[in-house]
């Protein structure tokens, strides 16, 4: 549901060129799942030790991270200079 008020968009603007470019809030705030907790918390060494189904669920979430971070950094690049370098601000409407 979306609720007005809130920035569904964000105007990214590159300081080295000027150039403006919108991305979505999942882009601008992207929200990555946690992996399941087990084994005493040692993060990718525990999820490789996980059993069965445990262990199934934790690569499907590594994946899904993954593939959000490829999404992601395609977004964070300016499409005319390729620079890194940006300011961001919510776009209201």
């Amino acid at each position: 549901m979306r609720i007005p008020g809130l920035a569904q968009e964000y105007e990214r603007t590159c300081q080295d060129c000027g150039h403006a470019w919108r991305v979505p809030k999942w882009a601008a705030h992207p929200r990555m799942q946690g992996l399941p907790m087990g084994g005493g918390g040692r993060g990718m060494a525990a999820a490789a030790s996980l059993p069965g189904m445990a262990a199934a669920h934790a690569e499907a979430v590594i994946e899904a991270n993954a593939k959000l971070a490829e999404r992601v950094a395609a977004t964070r690049r300016c499409p005319e200079c390729d620079s890194e370098h940006y300011k961001q601000r919510a776009v209201r409407s």
